[in-house]
């Protein structure tokens, strides 16, 4: 019995960790391409440097976000698109720190 409420404990505790993390997304608008290039330091190689034209959830200053390995050839073709024509982007980041994974990004007009 004891043994049954213990692993029930464990996996109730399991299962709200990660349900903590898998949410903890931070989403930032009106961001500006800074620069952009290839990085060993990824699994997907590539890194976007942008930074805020008003401070927002992810602060105020330059900032590094690494691409995810899901989508990354549609992503940074968004990053490319949105340098060239000179527009902010929209941005989804798995933490707002510096090397975080760059989720989602999606061009503004």
């Amino acid at each position: 019995m004891k043994k049954g409420i213990t692993l029930a404990i464990v996996g109730l505790v399991a299962f709200m960790l990660s349900v903590g993390t898998s949410f903890a997304a931070v989403s930032c608008d009106n961001m500006q391409i800074v620069s952009t290039g290839t990085t060993p330091y990824t699994a997907s190689g590539l890194f976007v440097k942008v930074k805020p034209t008003t401070a927002n959830a992810c602060g105020s200053s330059t900032i590094q976000y690494f691409l995810d390995t899901t989508n990354t050839d549609a992503t940074y073709a968004t990053i490319l698109t949105a340098l060239s024509l000179g527009k902010s982007i929209f941005i989804q980041v798995s933490a707002a720190a510096a090397n975080s994974l760059l989720l989602v990004t999606s061009v503004k007009q």
